[in-house]
């Protein structure tokens, strides 16, 4: 068996490498330098649409070959500069010389930074393709994975969402195209963790912001996650991607004014589990698989005009083999997933300059489970929601902008159990709510920014008003912000069948930060504190069971030090996280620590990018204190604490050409296993004890192989912006 492995892994990587296409290359170098004669090392000196680049020297200068011919564009790159690009024949570009002009900042329109990362965005400064996700070492091409190894974010759980500064999952809200998505996660049970639905291939930008969000955004304590596609697609591309868990094709099909992009993908871990991982694989009667597809379609309906519509759909399902713990009797859990998410958006900017934005979103979840808790019970949930939002902002003057907007939803939710009992309930509820925000350009370096929102809850038929002010002040190369606001959040709807009259959770956030951004470098610093209220708690046996009485709060601070530069062809990315969180509520007895918000959260992230062997390198370690858990035998409550938990992970990502991407990750490469918890018998052994199982996923490792083939002459997943 060990050597049908071997002889597999070996096919599979031939295959991949066997497709480079050699051509006679010609030789390309010059000299970099500023607008007053001094040279700029480690520049960006790449031809646009190829692998073909390199990084200037100390002294500014560059050399390398390229297999294009005929008229190419030469694009030379390097933050705190405005980029330079020179269009002209192969053969004529050598002996260049390149002068870069500094890029220089408007003041007038100073940002507020609290709480915000810009992940992926056209800006120089914080530009982050495709292939950068694959090429972050942990992140194994998934958008969440990549993103929590920022700063304020916590170790996953076994579940692998999304947790921020001491807050649940459901606490962290995404948005494409500004409008809401119900379900961002393909479904998780116990072992089996979850991953982003949507592949960042159709998305030009990606913001997260970590708290003290505009109050735009609705239902979230913790954090958003706005995703951006793009306006304009003008290019055909079409690509197709293997890998060992996985096949896929993306493309972009334009037209005159308009254009669609797609991405398809099927996953499916029969091979992937009996090719590395045989002995877990036992624990499967049918493996996990999933088939998703998305669709993206662009108008250009005039000048600043534009009319964007996506589409997306997965359905997931896997029969798991599971069983008590402290039993020796198994059954088969059967999970199904449907998941369907649809928005159509409209924006324009008039001619007097104010820009509107109306867009209108569907998102339909339906999960069934077969077996879920004993054998023959069935347990099913439906999810539905319209979001209808419209919006308006213009800026007056250098010194003003005003935004306006409003925004419903419409929800509905079905819960049903057939087992020994049977419990079926459900309901519908709207969400209203209508924002404005007005920024002060108080002086030429000086913003404050002064928003609010008042929003309507039909389950508890109550108004809140929901304040946010921001200031932020650059001075030189540092930029000081604080944000202090209010948000809200219904409750959870498997508390919600219970009592659908609870008050909305919310929170009084307070942040203030302090960012340094010189040329590659940049560092931050951000404290918070937030204050929660009107938690659900469990009010005893009697119904309704829960009570809005709950409350706690999260308060710590977060470090972020990033160089793109520190060394030619180097970079990276130290993030380490201080929570302190604690909350009374559901069945809590009194104010005690969290099992998912661990006290300190770090992330360490070398690359090495060497284009002479088209190659990106990467590792990261992840690391996190002990999670808290209530151990039985022992008095108090929350009593315990897990094993730190720790993974080291390798990727490397080859640039066979222009048209192919070999990538090669590996996840927790020591082996560690991490506990994420214990669960205890309901009975006493025989020496009055509870006996325990630790909680841990059903594969330590993973291992992922793949190729990602751009057909035709246009590079379907972005290679040339690795440089």
């Amino acid at each position: 068996m060990l050597i049908l492995k071997q002889l597999a892994i070996t096919a599979w990587l031939s295959a991949c490498f066997a497709i480079a296409f050699p051509q006679t290359p010609v030789r390309m170098s010059g000299t970099v330098r500023d607008d007053v004669g001094q040279p700029v090392p480690y520049a960006n000196v790449y031809v646009r649409g190829s692998m073909d680049g390199t990084s200037t020297t100390e002294a500014g200068a560059f050399a390398f070959t390229t297999v294009e011919s005929g008229a190419i564009t030469l694009e030379v790159s390097c933050i705190g500069y405005v980029t330079c690009s020179l269009t002209g024949e192969a053969a004529e570009m050598s002996n260049l010389e390149i002068t870069l002009k500094q890029q220089i900042n408007d003041l007038a329109e100073v940002v507020v930074y609290a709480g915000n990362y810009l992940l992926k965005s056209p800006s120089t400064v914080n530009k982050a393709e495709t292939v950068d996700l694959l090429s972050t070492a942990g992140s194994n091409g998934d958008l969440f994975k990549a993103i929590s190894l920022l700063p304020g974010t916590q170790a996953p759980d076994r579940d692998g969402r999304l947790l921020v500064r001491g807050g649940t999952s459901r606490e962290s809200q995404t948005y494409i195209d500004d409008m809401h998505v119900l379900s961002p996660y393909t479904p998780s049970l116990g072992e089996v963790g979850a991953r982003s639905r949507y592949s960042p291939v159709l998305f030009e930008g990606i913001n997260f912001s970590l708290g003290g969000y505009i109050p735009e955004y609705s239902q979230g304590l913790s954090a958003v996650l706005p995703l951006y596609t793009r306006d304009e697609a003008n290019t055909l591309k079409l690509g197709v991607d293997v890998m060992n868990v996985s096949l896929g094709s993306s493309g972009t099909i334009p037209w005159h004014n308009g254009s669609a992009s797609y991405n398809l993908n099927y996953t499916d871990l029969s091979l992937y589990n009996e090719l590395f991982f045989p002995s877990p694989k036992s624990k499967w009667q049918s493996p996990y698989r999933q088939a998703g597809l998305q669709n993206h379609f662009r108008f250009m309906l005039g000048k600043d005009t534009y009319l964007k519509s996506y589409l997306g759909y997965s359905k997931t399902g896997f029969v798991l083999i599971t069983g008590d713990p402290f039993g020796s009797k198994s059954r088969n859990l059967e999970l199904s997933d449907d998941n369907f998410y649809m928005n159509t958006t409209f924006r324009k900017k008039l001619d007097n300059g104010i820009t509107c934005f109306a867009g209108a979103a569907y998102s339909s979840n339906r999960q069934n489970m077969e077996n879920a808790k004993t054998v023959h019970d069935t347990y099913s949930t439906k999810e539905r929601e319209i979001h209808l939002k419209g919006k308006a902002e213009k800026r007056f003057s250098d010194f003003y902008k005003m935004a306006v907007g409003g925004e419903a939803f419409f929800k509905q939710y079905a819960f049903h159990y057939a087992g020994t009992e049977a419990f079926d309930t459900g309901f519908d509820h709207r969400i209203g709510g209508a924002f404005v925000s007005n920024d002060f350009g108080l002086a030429k370096n000086l913003l404050l920014s002064l928003s609010a929102r008042v929003e309507y809850t039909s389950l508890s038929g109550e108004w809140q008003w929901l304040p946010r002010i921001a200031l932020g002040y650059k001075w030189r190369d540092l930029t000081f912000s604080g944000v202090l606001g209010k948000y809200q959040q219904n409750a959870d709807n498997e508390v919600l069948i219970y009592n659908r009259g609870l008050l909305p959770e919310n929170n009084v956030q307070a942040l203030l930060g302090i960012y340094y951004e010189k040329g590659s470098r940049i560092f931050r610093f951000e404290a918070y504190h937030k204050d929660y209220h009107h938690l659900p708690l469990t009010s005893g046996d009697a119904f309704p069971y829960y009570t809005s009485g709950g409350n706690g709060y999260s308060r710590g601070f977060d470090l972020f030090f990033n160089d793109t530069q520190f060394l030619n062809r180097w970079e990276y990315m130290l993030a380490y996280s201080y929570n302190d969180s604690r909350r009374k509520y559901l069945d809590y007895p009194c104010m005690a620590a969290l099992p998912f918000a661990m006290r300190h959260n770090a992330s360490a992230t070398l690359k090495y990018s060497n284009f002479s062997i088209r190659s990106i390198f990467s590792i990261s370690n992840r690391f996190a204190s002990g999670r808290h858990y209530h151990d039985p035998n022992r008095g108090g409550f929350m009593n315990s604490k897990t094993p730190n938990y720790n993974s080291l992970d390798l990727s490397w990502v080859y640039l066979a050409n222009r048209r192919t991407i070999v990538y090669l990750g590996f996840s927790n490469i020591l082996n560690r296993q991490n506990i994420y918890g214990y669960v205890f018998n309901s009975e006493m052994t025989a020496n009055n004890l509870y006996e325990s199982r630790p909680l841990t996923q059903q594969i330590n490792q993973a291992f992922y192989i793949g190729c990602f083939i751009s057909l035709g002459k246009n590079a379907a997943y972005n290679v040339s912006n690795f440089y």
